[in-house]
């Protein structure tokens, strides 16, 4: 979610502000979810059952949000239905022993 909407970095340094920019992508997050929730998803003889990315959602949404009032809305559930990704579930891996699980590892040997 940090990533989705955008809370990597802040546009202030006051903490009211910082306050009202967390709210302010909270309730993007929400509307988001609830417009993703209520979009209606056409099913038919395919290999996956499919979902609306939320990522591409969120966007959508923020875009939506910025334009002027008297300006053409644009048809959200048309946008959504455009950026489907397929549902996988059962999509569970045992944890990888990549780098950052791993002990680390000295370099003493290359001090001579």
């Amino acid at each position: 979610m940090k990533y989705t909407i955008g809370m990597i970095s802040f546009h202030s340094c006051k903490a009211m502000h910082v306050e009202q920019e967390v709210f302010a992508k909270l309730l993007l997050y929400n509307i988001t979810e609830a417009l993703v929730q209520s979009a209606v998803l056409e099913t038919g003889d395919t290999k996956h059952e499919y979902k609306v990315s939320f990522t591409r959602a969120a966007h959508i949404c923020r875009v939506f949000l910025r334009l002027p009032a008297k300006e053409d809305r644009m048809d959200i559930a048309a946008l959504f239905r455009k950026e489907l990704i397929p549902k996988r579930g059962d999509r569970e891996y045992p944890r990888l022993q990549t780098a950052h699980f791993r002990k680390p590892k000295y370099f003493a040997y290359r001090a001579a």
